[in-house]
């Protein structure tokens, strides 16, 4: 799969194996309430449950030497950013944005993904722990995630790095995005050679599939994340209370976009898609059939197919950007 080999979003081929291991678990995600993104006491009692957790249970990976949490000062602002070394050589930077509904969650939490890219790929992973808005300041959030990544940029040499890779899921996409516009208004973009969504949240008005979803939407409720956009957007002003989905996306990078299709969202990543595509020519869309909303976290054989593609895909666009450059 090569950046921009597809010209309009693909369904994943999957086995029937994967598609009945799929449905059968959103059989019992429909006996499940979903997640209300919009309660701030409900993102506030799982981030403190999230907190304690991690207190009790030991950091696995400092066992392995493999991980440094460290903070920055970057653009006057102390951000933690977790970083998950490869063995061996380092082909790059994957710098990580979190979801969670831009209300909750931290980059430990999501080991499970980014180890992997740290190993399979042979790139150094910066998960970013920027603020999260439970106090409806999605203004901050996105402030912690430009000065990251500018942070970032300026020190790939401290990595022993020359490319960067941008990528996030849900929220985290969104944060993603607008870190890679930032960039580039900086005239820093020089170093990304990639973008990468899963199931990302560009449209901050409310994507006609968000607005059309119900209390049925497995894993998040539609209507409680339309809700979460309403309070969260009159932080930010101009463009960016729109989301990246109205800004100007020429001049980007190859960008894989993973979506699935019983998602409240899933028309943010097609529409993104489009117009990523339709600028640059360098975009990929793959819409997994069966698969929820944050399906890439559930034990799943369609989990792990998502997550394999992503990093494949990681490491074939890093070889292309190293042929080129021997070129």
């Amino acid at each position: 799969m090569s950046p921009g080999a597809a010209s309009h979003p693909r369904l994943a081929p999957l086995t029937s194996h994967e598609v009945g291991g799929a449905r059968r678990l959103n059989a019992l995600l429909r006996l499940l309430p979903s997640y209300n993104t919009d309660r701030r006491w409900n993102a506030k009692t799982v981030q403190a449950a999230i907190h304690i957790a991690q207190l009790l249970v030991p950091d696995g990976l400092r066992r392995h030497r493999d991980v440094v949490t460290r903070t920055v000062l970057a653009d006057g602002k102390r951000i933690r950013l977790r970083l998950i070394h490869p063995n061996g050589a380092r082909r790059g930077l994957y710098v990580h944005f979190h979801g969670g509904a831009w209300v909750m969650g931290d980059a430990r939490l999501d080991d499970g993904i980014t180890r992997p890219i740290a190993k399979d790929c042979q790139v150094v992973v910066a998960g970013v722990d920027f603020h999260n808005a439970a106090d409806d300041r999605l203004d901050l959030a996105l402030l912690d995630s430009k000065a990251s990544i500018e942070w970032l940029a300026d020190h790939l040499a401290e990595f022993e790095v020359e490319h960067l890779v941008l990528g996030g899921e849900s929220s985290g996409a969104q944060l993603a995005a607008e870190a890679l516009l930032h960039l580039r208004q900086r005239r820093k973009a020089e170093a990304v050679v990639a973008f990468v969504s899963v199931c990302g949240a560009f449209d901050l008005g409310g994507s006609q599939s968000l607005r059309l979803s119900t209390g049925r939407s497995l894993v998040i409720d539609g209507q409680s994340a339309l809700r979460n956009l309403q309070r969260l957007t009159p932080s930010l002003s101009g463009r960016e209370a729109k989301g990246p989905l109205s800004a100007d996306l020429s001049g980007l990078p190859p960008a894989l976009l993973v979506a699935g299709a019983l998602d409240p969202i899933l028309d943010d990543s097609i529409l993104m898609y489009e117009r990523w595509q339709s600028q640059n020519g360098n975009a990929d869309c793959v819409v997994f059939p069966e698969a929820p909303h944050g399906f890439n976290r559930f034990p799943t054989k369609l989990a792990a197919r998502a997550n394999s593609l992503v990093r494949a895909w990681i490491s074939q666009t890093l070889d292309r950007t190293a042929s080129a450059g021997r070129g």
